[in-house]
């Protein structure tokens, strides 16, 4: 009677592990529907905001920075930015465009 208990608990355990797995894997596969792309060379501050890791001050520095030195060629012209560093610029691959 103990082993059958230890061997349903068991399985119990290592269904509840295979599940959790199954659920990552199909959360990381899932690409980010609601993602909008943004264009960078055109966009407002409120458009900026919506991206990763801008916040109203950032989004401002872009928008003046545009309008002071010209538009942005690339994701590396974003770091001529006061404040926009190699990691904002990762978080920003999949969303801004500069056409």
């Amino acid at each position: 009677m103990l082993f059958k208990n230890l061997w349903s608990a068991a399985l119990f355990i290592g269904a509840l592990t295979l599940c959790h797995v199954v659920q990552a894997q199909t959360q990381s596969t899932v690409p980010e529907v609601n993602q909008v792309m943004v264009n960078i060379n055109t966009a407002t501050v409120e458009q900026l905001i919506t991206l990763p890791g801008i916040g109203r001050s950032k989004a401002l520095a872009i928008v003046a920075d545009r309008e002071e030195v010209g538009e942005f060629s690339d994701l590396e012209a974003l770091t001529r930015v006061k404040g926009i560093g190699k990691g904002i610029v990762d978080k920003l691959k999949e969303r801004v465009v500069f056409q």
